[in-house]
């Protein structure tokens, strides 16, 4: 029997029929899936309209979701600072094991006070757009059917309640919905309904938002998302006008 996720995985197929979008010079838009190369999958997958590097920040004092946030803006769902989550996506691709986390220079705790010192190095990637699908050849679980999916990966989770140990329970997970947002720029922000921590893999999170609750057109410019890692905040922003494949949005 066809069920709906393997209708949408099969609908893929389909997509790389159409027509290439005129002008385009990306190899995405100029040839089907099936002739991608591996460096070129990679570049999709790491460094793309639909992959960005995280901006992240580690902080030895815990930032709660009730008025927190980032230092000089940019605050989390349920903060005193709501507006402007800025941002630039990941890592590995496919679905890869396990690794230490990439760390940017100097010390990964960083500093004597809150939000000063360097973090870790990751991406952050719109797992629901079709050609990320056509590069990883799979499709996403059926829970995150209906929602925008942002993976984030290379990235620990520094659970706050222990000593900057890599630490995730059901408990932190589901308290990451609170703590992570998606936000087009002049609208309201989206809260993460669902939130997964990918099987096979210690360092990618899966956050799924309600695409009934966050309209998003090829006009909108800037988009941002937000979310916090125990101790590690991390943040990415995308352009829907570049997020373009074969001439429709994907997202």
């Amino acid at each position: 029997m066809l069920t709906r996720r393997n209708f949408l995985y099969c609908s893929s197929a389909a997509l790389a029929l159409r027509p290439l979008a005129a002008g385009s010079s990306e190899f995405w838009d100029k040839k089907p899936p099936s002739e991608w190369s591996s460096v070129e999958i990679d570049r999709l997958l790491t460094k793309s309209p639909w992959a960005k590097d995280a901006t992240t920040q580690y902080t030895q004092e815990p930032m709660s979701s009730q008025g927190g946030g980032y230092p000089n803006g940019g605050g989390y769902p349920g903060g005193t600072n709501r507006g402007g989550l800025s941002i630039p996506g990941i890592g590995i691709p496919g679905i890869g094991g396990i690794g230490m986390p990439r760390r940017g220079g100097g010390n990964q705790r960083g500093g004597q006070g809150r939000g000063q010192g360097t973090a870790f190095r990751g991406t952050v990637r719109w797992e629901s757009a079709q050609p990320i699908r056509d590069a990883l050849k799979s499709p996403l679980p059926d829970v995150f059917d209906g929602r925008y999916v942002i993976a984030v990966t290379g990235i620990p989770f520094l659970d706050e309640r222990t000593r900057g140990e890599e630490e995730d329970t059901p408990e932190s997970l589901d308290n990451l919905k609170e703590l992570s947002s998606l936000q087009v720029k002049g609208k309201d922000y989206v809260q993460a309904g669902m939130v997964r921590r990918q099987v096979g893999t210690g360092n990618t999170f899966l956050f799924g938002f309600s695409k009934e609750m966050l309209a998003i057109s090829k006009n909108d410019t800037e988009i941002n998302f937000s979310t916090k890692l125990g101790r590690v905040g991390v943040k990415a922003k995308f352009s829907a006008k570049e997020m373009l494949y074969r001439g429709e949005l994907a997202v």
